[in-house]
């Protein structure tokens, strides 16, 4: 239960993380998903049996918004890493120019 709970929080900053990379477009479309999953939550945690439904639909959104998670943080490791060996790349380029 305690990496359900994990996951289903870096689902929920991955929207952050999209609009910090300037991918307003994909944050706001994956919001509305985020906010089911919250709200289907409840469901999910008791004791007893969930309907068959809910779950299979609790599970799409977990991963769908999982997915949508993974993108957002790949896509911010690949700016860090780009920042840091892009620019020294360049910087071989131009001596190897000269």
């Amino acid at each position: 239960m305690d990496l359900l709970i994990i996951n289903l929080v870096f689902s929920s900053v991955a929207p952050l993380l999209l609009w910090r990379l300037r991918q307003k477009a994909l944050a706001i479309l994956q919001v509305p998903f985020v906010v089911a999953m919250w709200i289907m939550l409840p469901e999910m945690l008791p004791l007893s049996a969930p309907r068959a439904d809910s779950t299979f639909l609790w599970w799409t959104l977990f991963y769908f918004n999982m997915a949508f998670g993974y993108l957002g943080m790949g896509m911010l490791l690949f700016r860090w890493a780009n920042r840091f060996w892009g620019t020294e790349e360049k910087r071989e380029e131009e001596r190897n120019i000269m």
